[in-house]
Protein backbone atom coordinates (compact mmCIF):
# COMPACT_ATOMS: atom_id res chain seq x y z
CA UNK A 1 0.00 0.00 0.00
CA UNK A 2 1.50 3.39 -0.91
CA UNK A 3 2.33 5.66 2.03
CA UNK A 4 1.03 8.88 0.49
CA UNK A 5 -1.15 11.45 2.23
CA UNK A 6 -2.51 10.83 5.69
CA UNK A 7 -2.17 7.23 6.90
CA UNK A 8 -5.29 5.19 7.41
CA UNK A 9 -5.63 3.71 10.88
CA UNK A 10 -8.05 1.10 12.22
CA UNK A 11 -8.66 0.31 15.88
CA UNK A 12 -10.28 -3.09 16.37
CA UNK A 13 -11.76 -3.43 19.85
CA UNK A 14 -12.22 0.32 20.16
CA UNK A 15 -14.95 -0.04 22.80
CA UNK A 16 -12.66 -1.98 25.16
CA UNK A 17 -10.62 -0.44 27.97
CA UNK A 18 -7.30 -0.30 26.06
CA UNK A 19 -8.93 0.31 22.68
CA UNK A 20 -10.65 3.39 24.08
CA UNK A 21 -7.30 4.69 25.35
CA UNK A 22 -5.73 4.15 21.91
CA UNK A 23 -8.49 6.22 20.30
CA UNK A 24 -7.99 8.96 22.91
CA UNK A 25 -4.26 9.11 22.21
CA UNK A 26 -4.65 9.18 18.43
CA UNK A 27 -7.38 11.83 18.65
CA UNK A 28 -5.20 13.96 20.94
CA UNK A 29 -2.52 13.93 18.24
CA UNK A 30 -4.89 15.69 15.86
CA UNK A 31 -5.37 12.75 13.54
CA UNK A 32 -7.95 13.27 10.80
CA UNK A 33 -11.37 11.75 11.58
CA UNK A 34 -11.66 10.73 7.93
CA UNK A 35 -8.56 8.52 8.20
CA UNK A 36 -9.43 6.84 11.53
CA UNK A 37 -12.02 4.07 11.66
CA UNK A 38 -13.11 2.17 14.71
CA UNK A 39 -14.31 -1.41 14.84
CA UNK A 40 -15.89 -3.65 17.42
CA UNK A 41 -15.21 -7.36 17.43
CA UNK A 42 -18.92 -8.18 17.63
CA UNK A 43 -21.88 -6.48 16.03
CA UNK A 44 -23.60 -6.14 19.40
CA UNK A 45 -20.88 -3.80 20.67
CA UNK A 46 -20.88 -1.51 17.62
CA UNK A 47 -22.42 1.92 17.86
CA UNK A 48 -20.71 5.14 18.96
CA UNK A 49 -17.69 6.03 21.07
CA UNK A 50 -17.34 9.33 22.88
CA UNK A 51 -13.87 10.61 23.75
CA UNK A 52 -12.64 13.89 25.21
CA UNK A 53 -11.92 15.03 21.64
CA UNK A 54 -14.93 13.88 19.60
CA UNK A 55 -17.62 11.27 18.98
CA UNK A 56 -16.84 8.35 16.67
CA UNK A 57 -18.85 5.72 14.87
CA UNK A 58 -17.89 2.15 15.79
CA UNK A 59 -18.54 -0.46 13.11
CA UNK A 60 -18.70 -4.23 13.42
CA UNK A 61 -15.69 -6.01 11.93
CA UNK A 62 -17.25 -8.78 9.86
CA UNK A 63 -14.15 -10.07 8.08
CA UNK A 64 -10.37 -9.52 8.35
CA UNK A 65 -10.42 -8.26 4.76
CA UNK A 66 -12.31 -5.20 6.06
CA UNK A 67 -8.86 -4.01 7.18
CA UNK A 68 -7.22 -4.26 3.75
CA UNK A 69 -7.39 -0.52 3.00
CA UNK A 70 -5.53 0.56 6.15
CA UNK A 71 -1.86 1.31 6.78
CA UNK A 72 -1.94 0.11 10.40
CA UNK A 73 -4.46 -1.76 12.53
CA UNK A 74 -4.47 -2.01 16.31
CA UNK A 75 -5.88 -5.34 17.53
CA UNK A 76 -7.10 -4.57 21.06
CA UNK A 77 -9.07 -7.81 21.22
CA UNK A 78 -8.74 -11.27 22.80
CA UNK A 79 -6.10 -13.63 21.47
CA UNK A 80 -8.45 -15.92 19.53
CA UNK A 81 -9.94 -13.05 17.54
CA UNK A 82 -6.55 -11.39 17.01
CA UNK A 83 -5.04 -14.67 15.78
CA UNK A 84 -7.74 -14.97 13.13
CA UNK A 85 -6.83 -11.54 11.75
CA UNK A 86 -3.09 -12.18 11.96
CA UNK A 87 -3.44 -15.43 10.03
CA UNK A 88 -5.55 -13.73 7.35
CA UNK A 89 -2.80 -11.10 6.89
CA UNK A 90 -5.17 -8.51 5.39
CA UNK A 91 -2.41 -6.03 4.51
CA UNK A 92 -1.79 -3.34 7.14
CA UNK A 93 0.91 -3.35 9.78
CA UNK A 94 -0.71 -5.22 12.68
CA UNK A 95 -0.16 -4.40 16.34
CA UNK A 96 -1.50 -7.36 18.29
CA UNK A 97 -2.06 -6.26 21.88
CA UNK A 98 -3.11 -9.76 22.95
CA UNK A 99 0.59 -10.62 23.06
CA UNK A 100 0.72 -8.87 26.44
CA UNK A 101 -0.96 -11.97 27.90
CA UNK A 102 1.43 -14.47 26.28
CA UNK A 103 4.98 -15.60 26.74
CA UNK A 104 7.44 -13.88 24.36
CA UNK A 105 7.75 -15.32 20.88
CA UNK A 106 10.77 -15.70 18.62
CA UNK A 107 8.66 -14.81 15.59
CA UNK A 108 6.61 -11.78 16.76
CA UNK A 109 8.67 -8.78 17.97
CA UNK A 110 7.65 -7.56 21.45
CA UNK A 111 8.67 -3.92 21.83
CA UNK A 112 8.35 -1.06 24.31
CA UNK A 113 9.52 2.57 24.40
CA UNK A 114 12.49 3.24 26.62
CA UNK A 115 13.49 -0.43 26.49
CA UNK A 116 13.85 -1.41 22.82
CA UNK A 117 17.22 -0.34 21.45
CA UNK A 118 17.74 1.75 18.32
CA UNK A 119 19.63 -1.15 16.79
CA UNK A 120 16.63 -3.42 17.32
CA UNK A 121 14.31 -0.82 15.82
CA UNK A 122 16.55 -0.58 12.74
CA UNK A 123 16.46 -4.36 12.33
CA UNK A 124 12.65 -4.41 12.31
CA UNK A 125 11.87 -1.56 9.93
CA UNK A 126 10.35 -3.95 7.39
CA UNK A 127 8.34 -6.02 9.90
CA UNK A 128 4.54 -6.12 9.54
CA UNK A 129 3.47 -7.65 12.87
CA UNK A 130 4.27 -6.46 16.39
CA UNK A 131 3.06 -7.03 19.90
CA UNK A 132 3.39 -5.30 23.27
CA UNK A 133 4.54 -6.60 26.65
CA UNK A 134 2.43 -6.80 29.77
CA UNK A 135 2.58 -3.30 31.34
CA UNK A 136 4.17 -4.78 34.48
CA UNK A 137 6.94 -6.35 32.38
CA UNK A 138 7.48 -2.99 30.69
CA UNK A 139 7.85 -1.18 34.04
CA UNK A 140 10.09 -3.92 35.44
CA UNK A 141 12.39 -3.77 32.41
CA UNK A 142 12.69 0.01 32.71
CA UNK A 143 13.48 -0.12 36.42
CA UNK A 144 15.95 -3.04 36.15
CA UNK A 145 17.77 -1.26 33.34
CA UNK A 146 18.15 1.82 35.53
CA UNK A 147 19.03 0.06 38.79
CA UNK A 148 21.42 -2.54 37.34
CA UNK A 149 20.73 -4.91 40.25
CA UNK A 150 22.19 -8.31 41.05
CA UNK A 151 18.75 -9.75 41.94
CA UNK A 152 15.14 -8.53 41.90
CA UNK A 153 11.92 -9.54 43.65
CA UNK A 154 8.67 -7.92 42.55
CA UNK A 155 5.01 -8.04 43.52
CA UNK A 156 2.45 -6.75 41.02
CA UNK A 157 -1.01 -5.72 42.21
CA UNK A 158 -3.30 -5.20 39.21
CA UNK A 159 -6.78 -3.78 39.56
CA UNK A 160 -9.86 -4.82 37.62
CA UNK A 161 -8.86 -2.78 34.56
CA UNK A 162 -6.15 -5.36 33.83
CA UNK A 163 -8.97 -7.70 32.78
CA UNK A 164 -10.78 -5.17 30.58
CA UNK A 165 -14.23 -3.63 30.77
CA UNK A 166 -15.90 -6.91 31.71
CA UNK A 167 -13.72 -7.21 34.83
CA UNK A 168 -14.44 -3.62 35.78
CA UNK A 169 -18.19 -4.23 35.41
CA UNK A 170 -17.94 -7.40 37.50
CA UNK A 171 -16.13 -5.54 40.28
CA UNK A 172 -18.77 -2.80 40.29
CA UNK A 173 -21.63 -5.31 40.33
CA UNK A 174 -20.10 -7.37 43.14
CA UNK A 175 -19.38 -4.28 45.21
CA UNK A 176 -22.96 -3.08 44.80
CA UNK A 177 -24.32 -6.50 45.74
CA UNK A 178 -22.06 -6.76 48.78
CA UNK A 179 -23.08 -3.37 50.08
CA UNK A 180 -26.70 -4.39 49.57
CA UNK A 181 -26.13 -7.73 51.35
CA UNK A 182 -27.27 -9.70 48.31
CA UNK A 183 -24.07 -11.08 46.79
CA UNK A 184 -24.65 -14.65 45.63
CA UNK A 185 -21.59 -16.34 44.10
CA UNK A 186 -21.57 -19.57 42.13
CA UNK A 187 -19.49 -22.55 43.22
CA UNK A 188 -16.59 -21.68 40.89
CA UNK A 189 -16.93 -17.89 41.13
CA UNK A 190 -14.33 -15.76 42.92
CA UNK A 191 -15.26 -12.74 44.99
CA UNK A 192 -13.32 -9.84 43.52
CA UNK A 193 -14.87 -6.99 45.51
CA UNK A 194 -13.26 -6.32 48.91
CA UNK A 195 -10.86 -9.18 48.34
CA UNK A 196 -7.25 -9.87 47.34
CA UNK A 197 -6.05 -13.18 45.98
CA UNK A 198 -3.46 -15.06 43.96
CA UNK A 199 -4.81 -18.07 42.10
CA UNK A 200 -3.34 -20.30 39.43
CA UNK A 201 -4.15 -17.68 36.77
CA UNK A 202 -2.25 -14.99 38.69
CA UNK A 203 0.72 -17.34 39.13
CA UNK A 204 0.70 -18.06 35.39
CA UNK A 205 0.61 -14.32 34.69
CA UNK A 206 3.60 -13.86 36.99
CA UNK A 207 5.57 -16.45 35.00
CA UNK A 208 4.72 -14.70 31.72
CA UNK A 209 5.70 -11.30 33.14
CA UNK A 210 9.08 -12.65 34.24
CA UNK A 211 9.68 -14.21 30.81
CA UNK A 212 8.67 -11.01 29.00
CA UNK A 213 10.89 -8.88 31.23
CA UNK A 214 13.87 -11.04 30.38
CA UNK A 215 13.05 -10.87 26.66
CA UNK A 216 12.82 -7.07 26.76
CA UNK A 217 16.21 -6.59 28.41
CA UNK A 218 19.10 -5.63 26.13
CA UNK A 219 21.54 -7.51 28.37
CA UNK A 220 21.22 -10.67 30.43
CA UNK A 221 18.61 -10.03 33.15
CA UNK A 222 19.40 -10.61 36.83
CA UNK A 223 17.63 -13.37 38.78
CA UNK A 224 14.00 -12.27 38.97
CA UNK A 225 11.02 -13.47 40.98
CA UNK A 226 7.55 -12.10 40.32
CA UNK A 227 4.31 -12.49 42.25
CA UNK A 228 0.91 -11.25 41.13
CA UNK A 229 -1.88 -10.46 43.59
CA UNK A 230 -5.26 -9.24 42.32
CA UNK A 231 -6.54 -6.34 44.40
CA UNK A 232 -10.04 -4.85 44.69
CA UNK A 233 -9.59 -1.55 42.82
CA UNK A 234 -11.13 -0.59 39.50
CA UNK A 235 -8.23 1.11 37.73
CA UNK A 236 -4.46 1.11 37.90
CA UNK A 237 -1.67 -1.25 38.88
CA UNK A 238 0.74 -1.14 41.81
CA UNK A 239 4.18 -2.73 41.71
CA UNK A 240 6.71 -3.20 44.50
CA UNK A 241 10.33 -3.89 43.56
CA UNK A 242 13.15 -4.91 45.87
CA UNK A 243 16.47 -4.81 44.02
CA UNK A 244 19.87 -5.74 45.36
CA UNK A 245 22.52 -3.27 44.18
CA UNK A 246 26.26 -2.94 44.77
CA UNK A 247 26.54 0.86 44.85
CA UNK A 248 25.52 2.81 47.95
CA UNK A 249 25.65 6.17 46.17
CA UNK A 250 22.84 7.85 44.23
CA UNK A 251 23.88 6.88 40.70
CA UNK A 252 20.96 4.43 40.60
CA UNK A 253 18.53 7.20 41.55
CA UNK A 254 19.84 9.54 38.85
CA UNK A 255 19.53 6.78 36.24
CA UNK A 256 16.02 6.04 37.41
CA UNK A 257 15.12 9.72 37.32
CA UNK A 258 16.38 9.91 33.72
CA UNK A 259 14.39 6.86 32.60
CA UNK A 260 11.79 7.76 29.92
CA UNK A 261 8.25 7.72 31.26
CA UNK A 262 9.27 7.56 34.95
CA UNK A 263 8.34 10.30 37.41
CA UNK A 264 10.10 10.12 40.78
CA UNK A 265 7.92 11.16 43.71
CA UNK A 266 10.01 13.12 46.15
CA UNK A 267 10.64 11.70 49.61
CA UNK A 268 7.80 12.30 52.03
CA UNK A 269 5.12 12.73 49.37
CA UNK A 270 2.37 10.06 49.42
CA UNK A 271 1.81 7.93 46.32
CA UNK A 272 -1.38 5.99 45.64
CA UNK A 273 -2.80 4.23 42.59
CA UNK A 274 -5.31 7.03 42.15
CA UNK A 275 -2.41 9.43 41.58
CA UNK A 276 -1.49 7.47 38.45
CA UNK A 277 -4.91 6.75 36.91
CA UNK A 278 -5.36 8.71 33.70
CA UNK A 279 -1.69 9.74 33.71
CA UNK A 280 0.96 8.79 31.19
CA UNK A 281 3.84 8.76 33.69
CA UNK A 282 4.93 5.77 35.75
CA UNK A 283 5.06 7.27 39.23
CA UNK A 284 7.76 5.86 41.48
CA UNK A 285 8.63 6.29 45.14
CA UNK A 286 12.20 5.09 45.86
CA UNK A 287 14.35 4.48 48.91
CA UNK A 288 17.66 2.83 49.66
CA UNK A 289 17.66 0.34 52.51
CA UNK A 290 21.17 -1.00 53.02
CA UNK A 291 22.11 -2.83 49.81
CA UNK A 292 18.53 -2.93 48.55
CA UNK A 293 16.59 -0.35 46.56
CA UNK A 294 12.89 -0.49 47.32
CA UNK A 295 10.48 0.95 44.77
CA UNK A 296 6.74 1.53 44.95
CA UNK A 297 5.43 2.07 41.42
CA UNK A 298 1.93 3.20 40.48
CA UNK A 299 0.76 3.38 36.88
CA UNK A 300 -2.30 3.26 34.65
CA UNK A 301 -1.92 -0.13 32.97
CA UNK A 302 -4.45 0.53 30.21
CA UNK A 303 -2.87 3.89 29.41
CA UNK A 304 0.61 2.38 29.33
CA UNK A 305 -0.50 -0.44 27.02
CA UNK A 306 -2.11 2.09 24.67
CA UNK A 307 0.96 4.35 24.74
CA UNK A 308 3.20 1.42 23.86
CA UNK A 309 1.06 0.35 20.92
CA UNK A 310 0.81 3.90 19.55
CA UNK A 311 4.59 4.28 19.91
CA UNK A 312 5.05 1.11 17.85
CA UNK A 313 2.69 2.47 15.18
CA UNK A 314 4.49 5.80 15.01
CA UNK A 315 7.92 4.15 14.94
CA UNK A 316 7.27 1.47 12.34
CA UNK A 317 4.22 2.47 10.31
CA UNK A 318 3.22 6.10 10.60
CA UNK A 319 6.37 8.08 11.34
CA UNK A 320 5.72 11.72 12.04
CA UNK A 321 2.56 11.86 9.94
CA UNK A 322 0.27 11.17 12.88
CA UNK A 323 1.71 14.03 14.92
CA UNK A 324 0.43 17.57 14.90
Amino acid sequence: MPNTGEPKVAVVGATGAVGNEIVELIAARGFSDAQLRLFARQSGTAGALETSEDDYLVEALRDPDDLAEFDVAFLAIPESAATEIVRADPGPVLIDLSGAARRPSNTVPMLAPGVTSRARIAQLKSARLFTIPHPVAHVLALCIDALRPSAVAATAMPGASAGGRSSIARMVDQTTDLLSARLDLGDEEIQHAFNAFSRESERATADRIAAQTGALMQSAPPPLTVQVIAIPVLHGTGLTISAQIESSGEEWLERLRATPGVMIIEEGEPLSLLDAVGQEAIKVSAELDGAAVKLWCAFDNTRLAALTSVWIAETFALGSRIAN
